[in-house]
């Protein structure tokens, strides 16, 4: 990782064609289970106008996207330490193909807990492909832990959580 300048920011209007490029990129990559259905661009628009999308900057370009749900259709399972409305799921995380394998998903989720810690968030959920180890590796190292699984959306996952 360069020492560029690199920003995470609650996207705006005009980063929502950025976002949905990231999404398309990503999608039929090596440990992405999206598909031509999902994520949409009505998901990142919703999303944003929610205030709940998020953009990683470097230089001026997007090069990542997450959103932060303060409800998501998640909160039904049983194994969440915390699920009284104090915590966030976080879901659609996603580094451009370019920028890939150098640490920016790492930074951009670290930064985004650090605004959630700011915010009074007591915890953060998010599910991660059982396909996906790149990405389980780095949720790990950032404190998430496993605490169950799950099969939903036609895929098998972990069920993380960190405590905040």
């Amino acid at each position: 990782m360069s020492s560029a300048e690199i920003f995470l920011k609650k996207a705006t209007a005009e980063d929502v064609d950025s976002v949905i490029k990231i999404y398309n990129a990503v999608k039929g990559g090596k440990f992405c289970v999206w598909n031509e259905n999902y994520p949409t661009e009505e998901d990142a628009r919703g999303d944003m106008e929610a205030g709940c999308l998020y953009v990683l900057i470097k230089d001026g370009e997007t090069i990542g996207c997450a959103s932060v749900e303060p409800v998501a259709e998640d909160d039904d399972l049983p194994f969440w330490q915390i699920n009284d409305g104090t915590h966030r799921e976080t879901s659609r995380i996603a580094i451009s193909p370019a920028h890939q394998g150098k640490g920016y998903a790492k930074l951009m989720v670290s930064l985004l807990i650090s605004e959630l810690k700011k915010d009074g968030v007591s915890s953060v959920h998010l599910l991660a492909a059982k396909e996906n180890p790149p990405a389980l590796h780095t949720y790990i190292s950032l404190g998430f832990e496993i605490i169950g699984e799950c099969f939903r959306y036609g895929h098998d996952y972990y069920v993380c959580e960190k405590l905040l």
